[in-house]
């Protein structure tokens, strides 16, 4: 049977006349006859022709960076690219999550351009002349040529600093901005990443091993993906797995999966004070304000499933008068469970805290996200053999790999 052919863009399929139609017509038998023979004919030629798969615009190699075991994640993706004006092959991170494309302080060094040029508006000069367009950006080991990179904030973020731990000088990260210009099928068996206009990576076609995960566009740009999990006990066996799902942002720049405390209560703790997180690993991390917090360490088993049909945020109740002069409280998701397909991963260590980097959810008007809620770190998506992101519908393919559980800290 012939695959069916989808509309050209713009254009709308009418409703095809059907022999019924034409016997219960007032118009010539004859000129139906004739009618019907055309309709036949264009459909034999339009069923004849099949879906071209999409063709990957671009593909170059992915380095790949572990961290050691005695630091909490799993580590980073890399990609070479070159550019106009650039003094030597420049060495970029990888991150969907990532609020916007940046250089580092050693990347805009090796840059022989002027910095954007101040138009006006609400950003101030210095912060204007703190952005530099990055021009005929290609993948160096391919010569692909892919996109100017316009605005590129300069910034030595922490993921950075990170890597050059492991002696790898990173000049940027591609973030949000890139990735909602290309769909990315990232094959770690292959160290291999190609890109797609957005949504039509999913037009290749995937083997049945290759799971589809419908997710849910959050604020600023992210995507989320609903989320079940389990602590594990301390002789290594599961406790009980919460029926409540919750929501997950997906973010490959983050090296470790981080729970808020409303996350951690559904896998059973009670909070800051439970007993069981007293002797806890510690990780130093950014909070909701942005000051240090010690967040504890914990062995979890997680699930990542697809959103089911119909989410909608919630509203935290507020009257009209509070609504009016203060605006919302704040918002959250109901239970997410319901989706098609969940895929378990092997157990990670996870932090617990109300990090910064989940105050993306929060809204000028409607208030902060309240519900529970995770960072999805490169500890779970490193156990995917295969990896394809269209940010632009927040729809996720995976095709899990080793699922294997990770030793406590």
């Amino acid at each position: 049977e012939a695959p069916p052919v989808a509309a050209t863009e713009g254009s709308k399929q009418e409703p095809r006349k059907t022999a019924k139609d034409s016997a219960d017509s007032q118009t010539d038998p004859a000129e139906e006859e004739s009618a019907l023979k055309e309709e036949l004919q264009e459909t034999s030629e339009v069923e004849a022709k099949p879906l071209v798969p999409a063709v990957a615009i671009g593909a170059t190699k992915v380095e790949t960076a572990r961290l050691p075991d005695e630091i909490l994640g799993a580590g980073f993706e890399f990609v070479r690219l070159a550019a106009d004006k650039t003094l030597q092959p420049l060495t970029f991170m990888l991150g969907n999550g990532f609020p916007c494309n940046a250089l580092t302080t050693r990347g805009r060094a090796l840059l022989d351009v002027e910095s954007s040029d101040f138009k006006g508006g609400w950003l101030s000069q210095a912060e204007v002349q703190n952005k530099v367009d990055l021009t005929n950006v290609r993948f160096l080991e391919t010569g692909t040529t892919i996109a100017d990179l316009p605005d590129c904030s300069v910034m030595d973020f922490p993921q950075a600093m990170l890597a050059e731990q492991l002696g790898i000088e990173v000049h940027g990260i591609l973030g949000q901005p890139f990735f909602k210009q290309y769909d990315l099928d990232l094959d770690r068996y292959r160290a291999r990443a190609e890109l797609y206009l957005p949504g039509e990576a999913s037009t290749q076609g995937f083997y049945s091993g290759v799971k589809h995960l419908p997710g849910i566009e959050l604020p600023a740009g992210n995507l989320g993906l609903a989320v079940k999990g389990k602590a594990v006990g301390e002789a290594g066996e599961d406790n009980e797995e919460s029926d409540f799902a919750f929501i997950g942002l997906v973010d490959s720049s983050a090296a470790h999966t981080v729970l808020n405390w409303e996350a951690a209560k559904l896998l059973g703790f009670a909070g800051p004070s439970d007993p069981r997180l007293a002797a806890a690993a510690k990780v130093l991390a950014a909070s909701a304000d942005g000051s240090a917090e010690e967040m504890p360490v914990t062995l979890a088993r997680l699930s990542l499933c697809s959103a089911p049909e119909g989410v909608k945020p919630m509203l935290l109740s507020v009257t009209k008068e509070e609504w009016e002069s203060t605006g919302g409280k704040g918002w959250y998701f109901e239970d997410l469970s319901g989706g098609d397909v969940c895929i378990e991963f092997g157990a990670v260590n996870v932090a617990i805290g109300n990090p910064l980097s989940l105050s993306v959810l929060a809204d000028s008007k409607i208030g902060p996200f309240t519900g529970a809620a995770a960072i999805i770190g490169q500890d779970l998506l490193f156990q995917a053999d295969r990896l394809v992101l269209n940010m632009k519908d927040s729809q996720v393919w995976l095709q899990p790999g080793e699922m294997k559980d990770a030793t406590e800290m």
